[in-house]
């Protein structure tokens, strides 16, 4: 499918097209997802990886973001197919992003700096190929309609589709411990171990069933079984994800191309991105809007296995938080034909800010009020997701109204890093600070000290930066009376061919 040749920019985009190019970010969760959510634990209780270690290898992955996510910005703006500047790259790297997740969740035996420098590796790879990737798609919907309200639409079904994704890859836990279940079973009838630690173990709960074995040649058994699990999960989803993107490329066009005359020039684009005041609140909001959810997902599986005690109820929140995900961004629309794209930003992040702080309050047994309380979070939260990425292609309009250049590729780029650094940022601190109360993955058990810093990771602190999100967007202007004269007058001039 060819770029169109004609400035039809405020087109109604068909379902086709929108329910195509969500996959392609249904594709990028099943990467981004398996990293996200089992990665940290996977390298301290699987690979054998210190916290500390895992923690410094993700903040080595953030520190090449930020040089791959700019680079990459800046090659898709000056990519020129007549396929157009961001769809071929679902093509060109979606086998090397498979091929990539595959690697990661393969576990050579190594000594303990083998380990690291083969998992920091296969991480800087993913991390690699998946800008290459996810980048260029998400600078598609800047590109694919002028219309902000067809962009909040599109990025709507981008994210519906996108945790349908992060859904199937929480669903993979289920599907972790059937594959180990029967296995761990006969393992451990083999060593004799107590009717007890066997009705642990169909409970899914690891940890107590090992506590029960004095040899530790149980936790050994499961740890070698779940290596080839998670392998298995990673094959799956990469060939899966391989053949989503290419059908993403095929439903989708380009329309929205930058000025005819515009001439390369790398400092002015730089400097028209980071001196646009409402694109870079929306820049520092990505920081700390990522580093609250890596802060949380990066302790939520030490927290249902050292403080709830079962794993299982783990995979359930994965699951109810992901389906109260998919609902909720569908509440984007309908709330931004009342009310301003900024004012439902800041209520909605306000709301969940104080739901999220109060998931400290129930204990171990509670567990329908956890349940409740992170789904009522979570639904409020989730109408942001894709406004926040509607915003950004508003603001790269109005940087082209304001400075008669576009630069889409490097506005979406830079947002991005943004937000990858805030990952990093996170799961460097979580590290840290699960180092310094002397967590221990291979550890059966964990000191109070640990606990208390895992729940506060999981509930206040993420609770808190969603009120500074909702404080910071009170400086946000760009309205969507600006907007509506911004894309009117850039009608005008493409129309006119900016003579």
């Amino acid at each position: 499918m060819k770029i169109d040749s004609k400035y039809n920019t405020a087109t109604t985009l068909s379902f086709k097209e929108k329910f195509g190019y969500g996959l392609g970010d249904t594709a990028s969760h099943f990467s981004w997802d398996m990293a996200g959510m089992f990665l940290f634990f996977y390298f301290t209780d699987v690979y054998g990886i210190s916290a500390a270690a895992a923690g410094t290898i993700m903040m080595a992955a953030r520190i090449w973001d930020a040089v791959s996510d700019p680079l990459v910005g800046i090659i898709s703006d000056r990519t020129n197919t007549k396929y157009g500047k961001f769809r071929p790259y679902m093509i060109w790297f979606a086998i090397p992003l498979s091929i990539s997740l595959v690697l990661l969740f393969t576990t050579p035996d190594f000594e303990n700096t083998g380990k690291i420098i083969y998992a920091t590796c296969a991480y800087l790879l993913l991390s690699t190929f998946y800008t290459a990737v996810n980048l260029p798609y998400s600078a598609l919907s800047g590109v694919m309609t002028s219309d902000s309200g067809q962009r909040t639409l599109l990025n709507q079904y981008r994210f519906f589709l996108g945790f349908i994704g992060m859904f199937i890859v929480s669903f993979t836990m289920y599907f972790k411990n059937y594959l180990i279940i029967d296995d761990v079973i006969v393992f451990a009838k083999s060593i004799n171990l107590s009717p007890e630690a066997l009705e642990f173990i169909g409970n899914y709960k690891w940890v107590d069933a090992s506590l029960l074995d004095s040899t530790g040649k149980l936790k050994e058994m499961i740890t070698l079984l779940e290596q080839e699990a998670f392998q298995l999960i990673a094959i799956i989803l990469g060939v899966a994800g391989v053949i989503l993107l290419i059908f993403s490329y095929l439903t989708t066009n380009e329309r929205i191309e930058p000025p005819k005359n515009q001439k390369s020039n790398l400092k002015e684009d730089f400097k028209n991105v980071f001196g646009l005041r409402p694109w870079v609140i929306l820049f520092i909001l990505g920081i700390i809007t990522f580093v609250l959810i890596l802060l949380q997902g990066a302790v939520i599986n030490q927290y249902f296995k050292y403080f709830v005690k079962s794993e299982n109820d783990a995979t359930i929140l994965y699951t109810s938080t992901t389906i109260a995900l998919i609902i909720g961004v569908l509440l984007a629309r309908p709330l931004t034909k009342r009310f301003e794209k900024r004012n439902v930003y800041l209520v909605c992040s306000a709301i969940s800010g104080v739901l999220t702080m109060a998931l400290y309050i129930p204990g171990p047994d509670d567990f329908y009020l956890l349940q409740i309380t992170n789904v009522l979070s979570k639904l409020a939260i989730a109408p942001t997701i894709p406004l926040l990425w509607s915003m950004i292609a508003d603001t790269a309009d109005f940087s082209e109204w304001k400075n008669k250049r576009r630069a889409t590729g490097l506005f979406f780029s830079a947002t991005t890093f943004a937000q990858k650094l805030g990952g990093g940022i996170a799961t460097g601190l979580t590290g840290l600070i699960l180092t310094m109360v002397n967590y221990d993955g291979e550890a059966l058990e964990q000191p109070e000290d640990a606990i208390l810093s895992i729940r506060l990771l999981f509930s206040i602190v993420p609770g808190f930066l969603y009120l500074v999100t909702a404080i910071i967007l009170l400086w946000y202007k760009l309205d969507d009376k600006t907007i509506e004269k911004v894309k009117v007058e850039l009608e005008s001039r493409r129309n006119n061919n900016y003579n």
